[in-house]
């Protein structure tokens, strides 16, 4: 009767130790790790994606800028942008861009008069905007424009809520400008090879 009421005894007083703590959190283990990786971890990775692919973009649209200004007849230039693809092609290889448009104009401004004439299609610069108009100054800059949608490297499902650079593309414009290199007249036409 002893030896049954010593172990009812150690039964009891094991209910009163305090219990071992070892392992009691791994419960908290995996919704920490979710929240980790997806508010912290998953954000960080898109502001980490996101600038270095506008930069590459923004690079190959000042090399394409530069490109289009050292054509020798603005027509050159337009039948370029409007032939050769390579620009958006090559936005698109660096991945998670799309390109809605490319906008190429011509502008001209003064800097006396504070003015500026934008041209969109060859041929059509009026005689006063023209280098020899007069005693004054012009600058001649082609302006590349392209409309495109920046993706993040994760893009999550959200249902009706939308934040760009997390549930949905950031839209983006950019541009690019450059010197018109060849202010000089055709021997050929006597027209200036901006206009023709």
């Amino acid at each position: 009767m002893k030896a049954i009421f010593m172990t009812h005894t150690q039964g009891l007083i094991r209910l009163h130790h305090p219990r071992n703590q070892a392992g009691s959190q791994i419960s908290e283990f995996g919704a920490g790790l979710v929240i980790l990786v997806v508010f912290i971890l998953v954000p960080i990775l898109n502001l980490v994606v996101v600038p270095i692919r506008w930069m590459m973009a923004q690079e190959m649209m000042d090399t394409y800028a530069r490109k289009l200004a050292m054509c020798e007849t603005l027509s050159q230039s337009f039948q370029l942008i409007e032939s050769d693809p390579s620009l958006s092609t090559r936005m698109r290889s660096i991945g998670g861009i799309e390109i809605e448009y490319i906008d190429l104009s011509l502008k001209i401004s003064r800097s006396s008069e504070r003015k500026s004439y934008t041209v969109k299609q060859p041929q059509s610069i009026p005689p006063a905007w023209l280098p020899d108009a007069g005693n004054e100054s012009s600058v001649y800059s082609l302006e590349l424009e392209t409309k495109a949608r920046l993706f993040p490297a994760i893009v999550f499902n959200a249902g009706q809520v939308k934040i760009p650079g997390l549930t949905e593309p950031i839209p983006l414009v950019l541009r690019s400008t450059h010197k018109w290199g060849n202010l000089g007249r055709d021997p050929r036409t006597g027209k200036f090879f901006i206009n023709e």
